[in-house]
């Protein structure tokens, strides 16, 4: 090729290598790296290798055993081996040629041929050595290469061949005269004699005295039966839409029954006058002028407002009534099945000698969270119903609430200034009935 050419060639692969993107010739020049780290250590690994040629072969002759050594193989193995030929051309020289790395055995002067091994009984014959005859070169006599000797064979009754040995027995007497034996100690502990059970004498305990009975405010309730003519007492909670009937078992009063209110009129508070649909609340009384057998509304009795604080405070309205029937225009609506038998309990009580049944009646039960959360008083402000104008007249209330839950016993009220008062003097007017 011309230098011409040479240089045309040269511009034109500058020209066209310059034309390929940046990402390909990057790509070009990581293959070719690839490629050429494996070649390069290719051909060092080649250099370094103990590679030789066919002519190194031949020139190196393999050492050949002693005579003494050849003729005491010759003996031991009549049947060995003899193989053929194996010169520089043959096959199998280059497996031969580590021999070629052994060091020459030189021959003792006094090496002295080993004698024939004598039979043993049940022994097994060593494996016949292999022998390989080696030429020193191409026309040269085959010579004898004794192979090494393969391990003898674990004969399989080797746990019968070898008795453990048993331990020596103990005498009895340990070499001691006749008629003295020796005592070995022993290492457990003697034998202690159990001593008799000694019982303590039987004595009779004291009794010791019991604690002092506790004051019970409330007296425990009778096992009596309920039974109509008993003393009753009667309990209503308008939010909770209740009538408890409360009968007296022994010393003290009993719940009978809860009974659910199906209507009342109005909203949580007292009745203040006369046309405003509100059913009362407060501390009444029901004598035998206030029962209505005949009642429009099946069975009735009135609860006797007004009452004395309620005409202190100037309240009005008239024939409020715990009737049957679910109608209420201020009055408590029972349904009629329900105010048959509270009226029967009511009657019979007061025919049977007690002047006035007590009706109570309540916004709501009369505990401390709930009067709480109804004024709007504490922590409890955030809930208020906006019905803080009775927390006055209701905290009074719970007055008489308390108790009765804590001695079981109705309270007598009176009303004195506009309050209700709890065993009043006579100065006070006191809840009645008619």
């Amino acid at each position: 090729m011309l230098p011409e050419d040479v240089a045309a060639c040269h511009n034109g692969f500058s020209i066209g290598w310059t034309t390929f993107p940046m990402k390909q010739r990057r790509a070009v020049i990581l293959v070719a790296g690839l490629v050429a780290i494996p070649v390069a250590a290719g051909v060092a690994l080649a250099r370094l290798a103990p590679w030789e040629t066919a002519s190194a072969a031949a020139t190196v002759e393999p050492q050949i055993a002693a005579p003494a050594l050849r003729q005491a193989a010759r003996e031991r193995e009549p049947n060995s081996i003899q193989l053929a030929s194996l010169g520089p051309q043959s096959v199998f020289a280059p497996a031969l040629r580590l021999r070629s790395y052994l060091p020459a055995r030189e021959p003792s002067a006094n090496a002295v041929a080993p004698a024939a091994p004598q039979p043993v009984e049940q022994q097994p014959a060593e494996a016949p050595a292999v022998v390989a005859a080696i030429p020193a070169d191409e026309g040269a006599p085959l010579a004898a290469i004794p192979a090494a000797p393969l391990p003898p064979t674990r004969p399989r009754d080797l746990l019968t061949l070898i008795d453990p040995p048993l331990p020596p027995l103990r005498p009895d007497d340990l070499g001691a005269p006749a008629g003295e034996r020796v005592v070995v100690a022993s290492l457990a502990p003697a034998a202690v004699a159990p001593s008799p059970e000694t019982k303590p004498p039987l004595v009779e305990p004291t009794p010791t005295p019991g604690p002092a009975p506790t004051i019970v405010d409330k007296p425990p309730v009778a096992d009596v039966p309920f039974a109509k003519g008993q003393q009753a007492y009667v309990r209503i909670f308008k939010k909770e839409g209740e009538l408890e009937l409360w009968l007296r078992k022994g010393e003290r009063l009993a719940l009978y029954k809860t009974y659910p209110i199906c209507k009342w009129s109005g909203h949580l508070g007292p009745k203040k006058r006369e046309g405003d649909y509100q059913s009362p609340e407060g501390f009444y009384s029901v004598s035998a002028k206030q029962l209505h057998p005949k009642s429009k509304y099946y069975r009735a009795f009135n609860v006797g407002f007004p009452n004395a604080l309620d005409k202190q405070l100037g309240y009005t309205g008239a024939a409020l009534m715990v009737h049957g029937d679910c109608q209420s225009v201020g009055c408590y609506a029972m349904t009629d099945r329900g105010i048959e038998e509270i009226y029967n309990y009511v009657a019979a009580a007061i025919a049977n000698g007690q002047k006035e049944v007590p009706v109570h009646i309540f916004p709501f039960r009369m505990t401390a969270s709930k009067l709480a959360s109804e004024t709007g008083a504490g922590l409890l402000a955030f809930a208020s119903s906006g019905q803080e104008q009775y927390a006055p007249f209701w905290r009074n209330l719970k007055q008489g609430y308390d108790l009765f839950e804590k001695t079981g016993e109705p309270p007598t009220a009176y009303a004195c200034n506009g309050k209700y008062a709890f065993n009043a003097s006579s100065a006070c007017k006191r809840i009645a009935g008619w």
